[in-house]
């Protein structure tokens, strides 16, 4: 059955060279010229995708992919920009309204490949035998209040003291903030939140909360808090790993809308044991003493799915962006061709590897040294940047 994609554009021209360019593809394309007629197509037809223009006359991109998160929240929303547009892009990722942007002028192969890639993702994240096994557990993470008000104050630009108290009315969230803030990484030296927000900024804040809290809900059966810890500090220090690997390694800073990949990409792992605590604990086990599977293949024999599928999943269903998904749905398999944000899949891989290597738990996986030679980065380079940050602590 072929899928439905929606443009929308002001600009006439781009329609008709949209139109062009899909007139003998395998998508059905519709086309609007504004927000309110995409609304009405929206109404009357099956769309899949939504790809909008931000600046727009009458209802612009961002009024209309709110509209559309609200109305129709199952459609793929894409955000097709200018390059002066970057504020406005930026809304829009920090609301979730969208889970990709292309810039304009595009290339039209390069175009038509982002679109299949990020349908054949939304094929893994609708696999049957996933859906089947989410739809059966107890609990699955939502976003906490705390989030959802910390990234009100950010819309409104409400000032520091407004989120000093928010994160102060959770002591175990602010004890985070502080230790993140006072790491070498960042090297604050405070006790005060207000300071540690100056120093570290509102998304690395607003990143920290978000984790926090789906960690803190994990089953806290005494037996299980030491692995709840070990996630945590490892979560902490990959996504540390990933900004700086990222940096160095790659010479480019890494766009704060995707700065929680390295936080976020073994969330899947936290869901299996907020449902499977003694299954996950024996799972656990059964690694330590046996080497001859990969961790991703024994979870796949016990639970039918791995925590990579489950946590992609979970940050599909919070509706954070795309690059952020494969980060989680991706990271033992950077190599698939369907992966669209292949630069930022590889480092979190790396990140993982070492992290892991240096925690002194080598069995959690195994590294793609393909990967390594694809990004023209050696072992040495990688294993010194992760130890750096490791002595920080």
């Amino acid at each position: 059955m072929k899928k439905n994609i929606l443009f929308v554009d002001d600009e006439k021209q781009i329609l008709r060279a949209v139109n062009r360019l899909f007139m003998d593809s395998k998508y059905t394309v519709f086309m609007a010229d504004n927000g309110e007629d995409a609304l009405n197509i929206l109404e009357k037809e099956n769309i899949d995708m939504l790809i909008s223009d931000m600046r727009m006359p009458g209802m612009d991109g961002y009024q209309l992919l709110k509209a559309v998160k609200e109305e129709f929240p199952s459609v793929i929303r894409i955000i097709l920009s200018g390059y002066a547009e970057g504020e406005v892009v930026f809304k829009s990722f920090r609301q979730n309204l969208a889970k990709l942007y292309l810039f304009k002028p595009w290339d039209n192969s390069q175009l038509m490949s982002i679109i299949d890639r990020v349908f054949e993702t939304e094929k893994v994240l609708k696999d049957k035998n996933l859906l089947s096994i989410v739809s059966n557990l107890e609990e699955l993470p939502t976003i906490s209040d705390t989030y959802n008000r910390f990234c009100s104050l950010i819309d409104i630009d409400a000032d520091v003291r407004e989120f000093s108290a928010l994160i102060e009315e959770d002591p175990s969230i602010a004890a985070k903030v502080l230790h993140y803030a006072n790491s070498a990484f960042f090297g604050a030296k405070t006790g005060s939140i207000s300071q540690a927000i100056m120093y570290m900024g509102l998304d690395n804040i607003k990143n920290i909360v978000l984790t926090a809290t789906v960690f803190d809900r994990m089953n806290s059966r005494e037996k299980l808090l030491n692995l709840r810890e070990e996630l945590w500090e490892h979560a902490c220090l990959c996504n540390k790993a990933v900004i700086l690997l990222h940096e160095k390694l790659l010479g480019k800073r890494l766009p704060e809308i995707y700065a929680s990949a390295g936080l976020l990409h073994d969330i899947g792992r936290i869901v299996f044991i907020s449902n499977f605590p003694e299954g996950y604990s024996r799972l656990i086990k059964t690694i330590d003493t046996d080497k001859s599977k990969s961790f991703v293949d024994v979870e796949t024999e016990a639970f039918s799915v791995s925590h990579q599928e489950m946590g992609g999943y979970l940050l599909d269903w919070w509706e954070l962006p795309l690059p952020i998904v494969e980060a989680a749905l991706y990271h033992h398999s950077p190599g698939l061709d369907k992966i669209l944000n292949k630069e930022l899949v590889s480092i979190v891989h790396i990140a993982d590897y070492f992290v892991w290597e240096l925690m002194g738990t080598n069995s959690m996986n195994s590294l793609d040294i393909d990967v390594m030679d694809n990004l023209n980065i050696s072992m040495a380079e990688c294993r010194k940047i992760v130890r750096n940050i490791y002595k920080g602590l």
